[in-house]
């Protein structure tokens, strides 16, 4: 009888652990405004396929770095094409999010018009945000480690304009007191935002694209992200 009570403890305990080492650790950019929306669209994902999920934010460049490096098991969302220059991060080609990229300013104020409108200016990116960095290059460009410093370089004409997505950017303005700083009139891009998984997880990519490619032709992801953004929207 204690045997097979050892036995029935131990099956238990293993399957325990072993549930607990098949939960899928995402990295996100910590304090981001649109991570929300991204991660209740995967979360719905992952929960299709049955999987249980853990986010765990990090600085822009970390959170590559450490989903490119395997740390965690996949990147929650990034933009189109990243594969390029991080071979070991699996793009699962439907779009999850998007991000509409606009300019800020405190001492300009003038029509955006791509981001050639941006050359003559000193620009501020925050450090890790990729579609700023490749748009950017060959620019006059401060890198930040957030949004947050990346504000404070525009009060402090550090910078002259502030590249940011527009989600961010108003959230960010709306909690700090630094009414001079407006969005420019234009849009920079817009991108859509993909999911990664590292190389070593790719089956999960494989089960996740027929999933998440029905959730955006029945309309579940643009009905998840819009709850998302609304539920954000009423955050003190």
């Amino acid at each position: 009888m204690k045997y097979l009570l050892h036995v029935a403890l131990l099956s238990l305990f293993c399957g325990a652990v072993l549930a607990r080492g098949d939960v899928v650790v995402i990295a996100t950019v910590e304090g981001l405004a649109d991570v929300p929306a991204g991660q209740a669209v995967v979360r719905e994902a992952y929960r299709r396929i049955g999987k249980d999920v853990e986010f765990r934010g990090f600085p822009a460049a970390d959170a590559l770095s450490n989903s490119s490096a395997g740390l965690v098991d996949a990147e929650l969302q990034r933009i189109d094409g990243i594969s390029a220059r991080y071979p070991d991060l699996v793009q699962i080609p439907i779009p999850i999010n998007l991000t509409q990229a606009v300019a800020y300013s405190r001492k300009y104020r003038f029509p955006v018009s791509g981001w050639h409108s941006l050359r003559p200016y000193r620009i501020g990116i925050v450090k890790g945000i990729l579609f700023a960095e490749v748009a950017t290059s060959g620019m006059e460009v401060q890198s930040y480690a957030s949004y947050a410093d990346l504000v404070e370089g525009l009060w402090n004409d550090e910078v002259d304009v502030g590249v940011m997505s527009r989600i961010e950017g108003r959230a960010i303005l709306s909690a700090a007191d630094r009414d001079g700083i407006v969005e420019m009139d234009g849009i920079l891009e817009t991108q859509f935002l993909y999911h990664y998984v590292h190389r070593s997880r790719r089956p999960l990519a494989d089960q996740l694209q027929p999933v998440l490619k029905a959730m955006l032709l029945d309309g579940e992801t643009r009905r998840i992200y819009e709850q998302a953004l609304a539920d954000a929207e009423r955050q003190p």
